[in-house]
């Protein structure tokens, strides 16, 4: 639309520029691109710069900045020159010229002296820093008591085939080796003792039986021991007891000779010896062997026990049902009463060992070991 040869749009132009003549000081005018100053759009408010305290406290005190420019107020339009149409329609407000705003003085940081070293600042007045802390190392693992050693790692052993039966093993192929076999005891002339085939006794052997009936021995015929190793008892007897009322714990199986010997050993020695220490009589003996097919200790000859020539004494019972022990430390009265027992055996016994002796240190050991010119062995 075309008002007397002029566009609205540069009328509008013409009344705002005018209104900007009459509202703005003279000196304005003067000033270099004053003209696109009116025009130019408002653009936001540049921020302030913000100043670090670490410097404004270097010079021992804070800067002050500008106030804020104030806000022009929007000019009061003016009414429009006779010439221009009276119908046309005028803009709601017309663009002011901001006034200038004072220019800011730039602040010169103090540079520290290389000679003098500025004061540190406080944490607090650095609070956009963050404060790098030192690296913290992990913790080492403690060692244990059993990772100070390296482990030792057994070998496995690789498992072994499984035999086959078409295949034998070498322990099949191999000859058995056979262990040396220990010699054998030494021959003893009483080892070829045999019982009579008739089952007739000899003389003797029927002598010595009447001879233990008339002391009150209790026995029992026994069959005849025999041993490829050579012991042998071709006429042995199972004696329960050794007469006048003296007992004989447990039951002994002997040859007749041995029976009689200590049957009356019992009765005229043992007893006696007993009535007289203890005042008391002799109730039983007790043994620790009799026959017994093994060799003497250390040896490779037959014991007298082979042949049903020894006893083992290991007590004696009183009446009153005291029992005397053959021990190596026995009390006072007791060892007296063994003792004397062992010195009177030496006689009618060919051999008498312990207690002192190592091999019979709990018991008394008798026999009738035949022996040249009668010799006696008594420790």
């Amino acid at each position: 639309m075309r008002m007397g040869g002029l566009s609205i749009s540069r009328f509008a132009l013409a009344v705002a520029i005018c209104g900007a003549l009459a509202i703005a000081p003279a000196q304005s005018f003067a000033a270099p691109g004053w003209l696109e100053k009116v025009f130019a759009p408002d653009h936001p408010k540049p921020a302030k710069k913000r100043k670090s305290r670490a410097a404004a406290g270097s010079k021992g005190q804070a800067i002050r900045l500008p106030e804020t420019a104030p806000v022009p107020q929007a000019a009061t339009p003016r009414a429009p020159e006779s010439g221009a149409a009276s119908g046309a329609a005028l803009p709601e407000a017309t663009p002011t010229l901001p006034e200038e705003k004072p220019q800011e003085v730039p602040v010169q940081e103090a540079k520290p002296s290389p000679d003098k070293v500025p004061d540190a600042v406080p944490d607090e007045a650095v609070p956009d820093k963050v404060l790098e802390a030192a690296p913290v190392e992990p913790p080492k693992p403690e060692l244990r008591p059993d990772d100070t050693q390296p482990q030792v790692v057994e070998p496995i052993d690789p498992p072994k085939p499984e035999p086959r039966p078409d295949i034998p093993t070498p322990d099949a192929v191999a000859p058995d080796i056979a262990k040396p076999a220990e010699p054998p005891f030494q021959p003893d002339p009483r080892s070829a003792d045999v019982p009579d085939p008739s089952g007739v006794l000899p003389t003797e052997e029927a002598a010595c039986r009447r001879r233990l009936t008339e002391l009150g021995v209790a026995f029992t015929e026994h069959k005849a021991e025999s041993d490829p190793e050579g012991c042998s008892i071709p006429y042995p007897l199972t004696v329960k007891s050794l007469g006048g009322n003296i007992g004989l714990q447990p039951e002994a199986e002997m040859n007749c000779a041995m029976a009689e010997a200590t049957a009356r050993f019992a009765k005229d020695v043992i007893s006696p010896h007993a009535q007289k220490i203890f005042r008391q009589k002799l109730k039983s003996v007790a043994h620790a062997s009799a026959y017994v097919c093994r060799p003497r200790a250390g040896t490779r000859t037959l014991s007298e026990h082979a042949f049903g020539n020894a006893l083992d004494i290991a007590s004696f019972t009183l009446a009153d049902g005291t029992s005397v022990a053959v021990e190596l430390d026995p009390p006072e009265k007791d060892g007296k009463f063994v003792d004397t027992v062992r010195r009177s055996a030496c006689g009618p016994f060919k051999t008498v060992l312990g207690p002192g002796d190592p091999d019979h240190s709990g018991h008394l050991h008798l026999d009738l070991a035949p022996r040249r010119n009668g010799g006696i062995v008594c420790e």
